[in-house]
């Protein structure tokens, strides 16, 4: 009977344990996307202020890992005109992400567009 009371207890203990830790899981899921946003709020907003990149359509996209420290991934896709364009959407996004923070990483997805032909 004691053995079945003591084993009840550390069942008990375990589930509580358990769950805990699946709090502390999901509320650290929730900041870290919290982050991500924010991060992506910063960097869209320094875009549109960019008067050189007017009209065009970037898309930063942020992906923050689960474990800190992990450097965070920035994805900004969309097309650009010339190569020039190309550098200032990455001179933005990086000075926008390093008054935040200082580990991450650019993945450049911009597709140089063609240039227009004009009809004659």
């Amino acid at each position: 009977m004691l053995e079945s009371a003591w084993l009840a207890n550390w069942l008990v203990v375990g589930f509580f344990l358990i769950a805990g830790v699946a709090v502390k899981v999901v509320d650290l899921k929730r900041k870290r996307t919290a982050d991500a946003a924010h991060l992506e709020a910063v960097i869209s907003d320094a875009l549109l202020r960019e008067t050189a990149l007017s009209g065009l359509v970037i898309t930063p996209t942020v992906h923050v890992r689960f474990w800190r420290g992990s450097p965070v991934t920035i994805t900004v896709s969309g097309t650009v005109p010339a190569p020039g364009r190309r550098e200032t959407v990455i001179r933005v996004v990086r000075g926008a992400a390093s008054r935040i923070r200082s580990d991450f990483a650019i993945d450049d997805r911009l597709a140089l567009s063609p240039p227009a032909r004009v009809a004659s």
